[in-house]
């Protein structure tokens, strides 16, 4: 068996540095390059083309929900694991709906990660063994097309990248320099999340944001 080569994405450096550290004891992995949020991870991953990915959702600039989506489109080979503090159904089933393979927490062990990443890379759907039976029925219901509600499908890919820079405080300048947008785009998608989002101010988007997933509570 060749070597799995590994990419990983969270935005905590000690945590990075401490899965390194133990995935490099398995001879059969290899890591081939990090990143601190998911639009690095994105661009980063468009490169090198890993065979496995490992990411968390909650990340600044970019969540992990919207970066499974441009990972997987830009390069379909690569499989993705979630490694991610959240057990939530709608969590787990909206990161296999986006294409991830696998979905761990962080309280899983050695062996089961390395069980994972060994079943994912080998084709194979991977769900962590804390994730409980009511997670796994959802997700049948998923591949049964019964859509996870959530008010964001109502928004476009760019919407929600803008969603989640407005709602970590971001400036409309600076959101239209990391877009590569104009401000006058950047004020009028702010203006078709409060429409569709049903939100009157910041704050209840804010809110509306950090119970989705899409930042940190």
């Amino acid at each position: 068996m060749r070597q799995i080569r590994l990419f990983l994405v969270d935005d905590h450096v000690i945590f990075r540095q401490s899965l390194t550290q133990l995935l490099t004891t398995n001879d059969h992995c290899i890591i081939v390059g990090e990143a601190g949020d998911g639009r690095q991870a994105v661009k980063a991953i468009e490169q090198i083309r890993p065979d496995v990915v490992l990411l968390d959702i909650s990340m600044p600039e970019l969540n992990g929900l919207e970066a499974i989506s441009m990972i997987t489109r830009q390069s379909p080979e690569t499989k993705v694991i979630i490694l991610s503090m959240h057990d939530e159904s709608r969590y787990i089933c909206n990161a296999l709906k986006r294409g991830a393979t696998g979905y761990l927490t962080k309280g899983s062990d050695a062996e089961e990660l390395f069980e994972a990443i060994t079943q994912v890379y080998n084709g194979q759907v991977y769900l962590g063994r804390q994730i409980n039976q009511k997670v796994i029925h959802d997700y049948v219901d998923l591949l049964q097309d019964h859509e996870i509600s959530s008010p964001l499908e109502t928004l476009t890919t760019r919407e929600r990248e803008v969603l989640q820079l407005v709602a970590e405080g971001h400036t409309g300048k600076e959101i239209a320099d990391t877009l590569n947008i104009s401000y006058k785009t950047v004020e009028h998608h702010r203006h078709n999340l409060m429409v569709k989002l049903s939100c009157d101010n910041l704050p209840q988007l804010i809110r509306l944001a950090a119970r989705e997933g899409i930042i940190s509570p």
